[in-house]
């Protein structure tokens, strides 16, 4: 599948959330912000220079800043917590944790765009509030305050 093929698709499933997907659309095509139940989630379609034909469709939502203390115990929550996901994982990237879903647009459909975006969502929403809960002592309670986008 190309850029406009791909993004045809995750714009239908923006619109299916009842969010315009013009509005969402960020500087870069191919790239888009939205909230999904209280998430705040990143939606990008790109390909490497080094592969031009292989587009890919990543779903991200930033959980919180790398904290300054107890990272030895939240580092064995989070691979605790990634053992149990479907379909995704959490990563860590530029200092912060995320909720990640990635793979090659090849192959994609409605119901899989769909499936990514309500599944990262639920999880970032479920292990913010879990996390947070139990590190609120340590962690950034603003989720999306200083989070690459």
């Amino acid at each position: 599948m190309n850029l406009q093929q791909t993004s045809d698709l995750v714009e239908a499933s923006i619109k299916g959330l009842n969010i315009d997907p013009v509005a969402s659309r960020k500087e870069k095509e191919g790239q888009w912000n939205i909230t999904v139940k209280g998430a705040p989630v990143y939606l990008d379609v790109f390909n490497f220079s080094s592969k031009p034909e292989t587009y890919y469709f990543q779903v991200m939502s930033p959980l919180f800043k790398v904290p300054e203390s107890r990272n030895e115990e939240i580092y064995g929550d989070l691979l605790d917590m990634n053992y149990d996901m479907y379909a995704c994982a959490i990563c860590r990237k530029n200092g912060w944790f995320y909720i990640l879903a990635l793979r090659p647009a090849t192959g994609l459909d409605q119901t899989e765009v769909n499936y990514l975006i309500d599944t990262v969502s639920h999880y970032s929403n479920d292990f913010y509030s879990k996390l947070t809960f139990k590190y609120k002592d340590v962690l950034n309670l603003n989720p999306t305050a200083g989070a690459p986008k």
